[in-house]
């Protein structure tokens, strides 16, 4: 599975195209002893349909979970955002 091309979202996921024209999502975290980066992967995805809504869904749990937003007012803007932005890092796939 060779690597062609990847974006970092908010600093945590990672989308990579793959050889074979696949999508890779992986989560990248910190390990405690090295502090160095640490990728697993969370899918395999055939096209972007079908990943797109799995980053947005990731992204605002994320921000839910650590209380970035606290309204479901607070919840669509985010939402709104996060998908104009991840179209965008989507687009650099391809460059």
């Amino acid at each position: 599975m060779g690597l062609m091309h990847s974006v970092l979202l908010n600093y945590w996921l990672k989308i990579a195209i793959n050889k074979n024209g696949e999508l890779t999502l992986s989560d990248i975290k910190r390990d405690k002893e090295t502090g160095l980066p640490v990728e697993s992967v969370i899918a395999i995805y055939s096209n972007e349909l079908n990943l797109f809504p799995d980053v947005i869904g990731l992204l605002v749990k994320r921000a839910v979970f650590y209380k970035q937003v606290t309204t479901l007012d607070e919840i669509k803007k985010l939402h709104d955002e996060l998908a104009a932005y991840c179209v965008s890092q989507f687009k650099k796939l391809h460059q």
